[in-house]
C-alpha cells in the first residue's frame, strides 16, 4: 500500500472513530486540541502511543483511549496524522 493510500483510509478512520468531536484541523472540528502540525511535533510512534493509551503519555489526558483500534486502522490514521505539518 502506497502512503497517499494509508493516509487517505487514515482520514476514513479519522471521520470513523468521530476524532473531529474533540479535535480540529484548519479550524474544523472540537476545540479541545487541534491537530494542525501534530506531523510535525510528533514522531509516527509518539501518535500511535497517544491513540492507544492516552494517559500512559500524559496521566491527566482527557481523551479517550483506543487499545481495540485495529491495527490497520491505527497505521493508517497515524500516516494521515503524519501528514498535518
Amino acid at each position: 500500500m502506497f502512503q497517499d493510500d494509508a493516509s487517505d483510509r487514515g482520514r476514513e478512520v479519522y471521520a470513523m472513530q468521530k476524532c473531529a468531536l474533540c479535535h480540529s484541523i484548519a479550524g474544523i472540528g472540537g476545540k479541545k486540541m487541534p491537530l494542525d502540525r501534530v506531523g510535525s511535533r510528533l514522531k509516527s510512534e509518539d501518535i500511535r502511543k497517544r491513540v492507544k493509551t492516552p494517559k500512559a503519555v500524559k496521566a491527566d489526558s482527557t481523551m479517550k483511549s483506543y487499545p481495540n483500534l485495529p491495527e490497520k486502522d491505527l497505521s493508517d490514521l497515524t500516516a494521515f496524522l503524519m501528514t498535518l505539518k
